[in-house]
């Protein structure tokens, strides 16, 4: 790829990422690849989905995070999900002030965290899914026709200035993949609106046994506030600041054209009109229409493609040096960014393992494999064939843990 001398974040802006990295890593093992996703959705105002089975650490990872972040511990917060729960029980209500039943305000319900973990949002009913969904698409909730921001500006002061930050609100949704009574799935216009799907790994036996050695051993002092190698710790107005420049410098990065142009191709493609798709030769085109017709049902949106785009910035920014790596980071974040948004025809998985028989050595094991294998073989046939560009997404792919085809 060509350097076009674009623009890496401010060194302080990577050190204080780096250092909330290492923290949570000291107390949460085995998580590295999705606490940077985290960081990503974080500094670019996305939601995450989260999949795992029970007892993956799903609640201590917020509430590290938010310690390591130099948020007050008041700042996160945790809903439980269950069928029974209605919409004012997360959203808050008007109450009686000081028992006086003739005056009533509003009390804010757990929704109002700056980091919220929403624990099997998949147990609520659709009414309180779509209040949920107010919350995570415009910042605000609406009760008995009053509206109240999630996120009021906070002032920042210091370096002799006075900033009105606006705050992170990020919401972390746990789906358990093991039950199936009484859930109600979420429509695909809500999915639409996280920016990534995580799944929880299982961890390996040596993170296992560093698992086994945490919660059996002595109590472990409680997380604290991020800090540099130099030792120094950042407060809340700190983070603040943090919050409000990197993702301002985020925004800001320009990725190489060819970026755009794969990004663009893949969300044609899975709207059956690989046609239009650049960069690519007819033969390819004309493979990617028939894997299309295929196996997509319903395709991604443009959602999808500034979820790919803001991911692949912020992923390039913050942990590959700068935007020139911006195609390297797209085949990390494109598999979160497109797992949820695909509609993929009933039998997919049926036709998968037909057409991947002697193409992967072994086929992918279990079912998620065999998605995100399914999935980046899209992300391959969409890449231009842009000098060394492909090679690297295949070798951004491999880095990520997913199958490909051998050739």
């Amino acid at each position: 790829m060509v350097d076009m001398g674009t623009p890496v974040l401010h060194r302080n802006d990577l050190d204080y990422v780096k250092s909330v990295q290492d923290g949570v890593g000291r107390t949460m093992f085995g998580l590295e690849e999705v606490l940077r996703l985290l960081i990503v959705a974080l500094y670019t105002g996305g939601h995450v989905l989260l999949e795992g089975n029970p007892g993956l650490g799903k609640t201590q990872l917020i509430k590290d995070l938010c310690a390591n972040l130099g948020f007050d511990e008041k700042r996160w917060g945790r809903i439980q999900f269950t069928p029974d729960l209605m919409p004012a029980d997360i959203t808050g209500t008007k109450m009686p002030v000081d028992g006086d039943m003739g005056r009533f305000a509003f009390q804010p319900g757990p929704l109002f965290r700056w980091l919220l973990l929403a624990d099997e949002i998949n147990r609520a009913t659709p009414k309180t899914q779509s209040a949920m969904l107010e919350a995570m698409a415009e910042g605000q909730v609406t009760v008995l026709g009053q509206t109240h921001k999630l996120r009021p500006p906070v002032p920042v002061t210091g370096m002799g200035d006075t900033l009105s930050v606006l705050p992170p609100f990020m919401v972390l949704a746990t789906q358990n993949p093991i039950d199936q009574e009484g859930v109600f799935d979420l429509p695909e216009a809500q999915a639409d609106r996280f920016m990534f799907k995580v799944r929880m790994p299982f961890p390996n036996a040596g993170t296992l046994g560093s698992i086994i050695d945490k919660v059996t051993g002595p109590p472990a002092a409680p997380a604290g506030p991020a800090a540099t190698a130099a030792g120094k710790s950042w407060g809340e107005e700190d983070a603040l600041r943090f919050f409000h420049r990197i993702g301002a410098s985020i925004r800001a990065l320009d990725p190489p054209p060819v970026v755009k142009d794969h990004i663009v191709n893949i969300v044609l493609a899975t709207n059956h009109r690989a046609a239009e798709a650049v960069g690519i030769d007819q033969r390819t085109q004309e493979a990617l229409e028939k894997w299309s017709r295929h196996f997509v049902d319903y395709g991604a949106g443009p959602r999808a493609a500034t979820a790919m785009m803001l991911g692949a910035k912020g992923w390039a920014g913050l942990f590959l040096g700068g935007v020139d790596h911006a195609g390297a980071a797209l085949g990390r974040v494109a598999m979160p960014v497109l797992r949820h948004r695909l509609k993929l025809v009933f039998d997919w998985e049926h036709r998968f393992l037909e057409k991947a028989q002697g193409r992967y050595k072994p086929v992918p094991p279990g079912r998620d494999e065999r998605h995100d294998a399914l999935l980046a073989e899209l992300v391959m046939l969409t890449a231009p064939t842009e000098a060394g560009y492909r090679d690297l997404i295949g070798q951004s792919l491999r880095a990520a843990g997913v199958a490909l085809p051998e050739r």
